[in-house]
Parts: C-alpha cells; sequence; structure tokens
C-alpha cells in the first residue's frame, strides 16, 4: 500500500491505496477541476451539495460501465 497524500477543496488528505502517487494526483486534480466546474454552473452550489453530485455522478458511471461490462 502507499501512503499518498493530495488536497480537495483546500482541505489534505493522506490516503492508503494500492494505487501509485501519479495516478492519485491524477484523481485528486480530476476532483478539484470537476468541482469548480460545477461551482462555476451554479455559483450558489454549496461545496458539501456538489461534492455529493460529484458522488452521485461517479456511482453512476461505475454502474454504467460494470453493465456493459457483464454484458460483453
Amino acid at each position: 500500500m502507499n501512503r499518498v497524500k493530495g488536497n480537495v477543496l483546500g482541505k489534505s488528505y493522506t490516503l492508503s491505496t494500492p494505487e501509485d502517487e501519479a495516478h492519485m494526483q491524477a484523481v485528486f486534480k480530476l476532483i478539484n477541476t470537476q468541482l469548480a466546474d460545477l461551482q462555476k454552473q451554479n455559483p450558489s452550489l454549496e461545496q458539501d451539495d456538489a461534492l455529493v453530485l460529484m458522488a452521485i455522478n461517479a456511482l453512476s458511471d461505475q454502474l454504467r460501465m460494470q453493465r456493459k461490462y457483464e454484458e460483453n
């Protein structure tokens, strides 16, 4: 397991993960980019609500990909 530090919305997180540093830094960058985009589209959106919307979108994408994989 690797210990990787990253930031989301200016808050620091240290994760234990089998993924390497480069992968996890790309994940942190993507999270922050998508959060910024969500908040740009809806400036009155609270950070907590933006995080929940991102989680819903990510899990929806995951389920869609899983369904596609299982169909093949």
